[in-house]
């Protein structure tokens, strides 16, 4: 009977284990280059052509940032670690799900403080048109 458990890396995986790591890794890297690359351009072109008016909640994206990438590589430390092979497939979806997640939340942030921002700023020019008209 063959040895459930070999000392090599990865010669007693099972290959749905060993393609369900290989699609993790490609998931999180087609994320990062389709989405989050992206995502971060049109944030910074924003903030570029408003000549700074945009107020970037820079420290909320970091967090999240951060947050989702102690995640992924949690969820990537037990993807290496498992050999079953459904256990394998759930941290590949949960992967590639935080990836995504973590990578869409700068675009929605930034929209939502550009928002706030737009609130504050028409009653502002409300006042204004009032104050010139007398």
């Amino acid at each position: 009977m063959p040895a459930r458990f070999s000392t090599s890396s990865g010669a007693g995986r099972p290959t749905g284990v060993r393609v369900a790591l290989v699609v993790a890794v490609v998931g999180v890297l087609l994320v990062l280059g389709a989405v989050l690359a992206p995502v971060l351009g049109v944030i910074g072109s924003a903030d570029g052509a408003s000549a700074g008016a945009l107020d970037v909640p820079v420290g909320r994206i970091v967090g999240v940032g951060l947050l989702g990438l102690v995640l992924v590589l949690g969820l990537g430390a037990g993807l290496v670690r498992t050999l079953r092979t459904p256990v394998a497939w759930a941290l590949t979806v949960l992967v590639v799900v935080i990836t995504l997640v973590a990578s869409v939340y700068p675009l929605l942030s930034t929209a939502s403080a550009a928002l706030e921002q737009g609130r504050d700023f028409v009653p502002w020019v409300t006042g204004l048109v009032a104050q010139l008209r007398g």
